[in-house]
């Protein structure tokens, strides 16, 4: 009788350890947006962040009512114009590689680069390995959103695809209420070779 009540403590440590283990795996595992979401390297203005196959830094952000490309593009807007100069080259393989994702997010709103000034723009840029691609982005937001409260909290995403799931995406904090509303910006030729 002793060994029965013995076996039958013994059962019930073990079903307790499966339960322990299990309950583990249960919280550990990662949900499907965890699964499918980027892969963010975050880093702040000035930073080279690096990422499955894109390197970045962003340099400067400015905010202007009008904006002129080196092309002589022109971009008026009711809202106002968010310039990020930054520098972007592939890092393993630049078949096909090229400047997918140009986004500042404000809040739960996402704001992509404009694609309007062609050359005068690095947004869907072709990358080469090694060879940085620099020049400027040009984002038009809303005049009232550059100084919302969550503008103080928004962000640059630079990803390699359009859709970045499961991929690297490159994230940099910028307060947007923080930056002086110029009256216009010219902006610099993009170049190859440098940061």
């Amino acid at each position: 009788m002793t060994t029965l009540n013995w076996r039958h403590v013994v059962n019930g440590v073990a079903l307790v350890g499966i339960l322990v283990v299990a309950g583990i795996v249960t919280h550990t595992t990662p949900d499907e947006e965890q699964q499918q979401g980027p892969i963010v390297v975050r880093g702040e203005i000035g930073d080279e962040l690096t990422g499955r196959n894109i390197r970045a830094t962003v340099t400067d952000v400015r905010i202007a009512e009008s904006v002129t490309a080196s092309n002589g593009w022109a971009g008026t807007t009711p809202g106002v114009w968010v310039v990020v100069d930054a520098s972007v080259e592939a890092v393993v393989d630049d078949t096909g590689a090229s400047l997918g994702t140009a986004v500042i997010q404000v809040g739960d709103t996402t704001y992509s680069a404009s694609v309007r000034p062609a050359r005068g723009s690095i947004a869907e840029a072709v990358l080469d390995i090694g060879i940085a691609t620099t020049g400027p982005l040009m984002f038009e937001l809303p005049a009232d959103l550059v100084e919302s409260a969550e503008a103080g909290a928004a962000e640059i995403h630079l990803a390699l695809n359009d859709d970045p799931r499961a991929d690297s995406m490159l994230v940099v904090p910028v307060d947007l209420t923080a930056i002086p509303i110029d009256e216009s910006i010219e902006t610099d030729a993009q170049t190859w070779g440098g940061r």
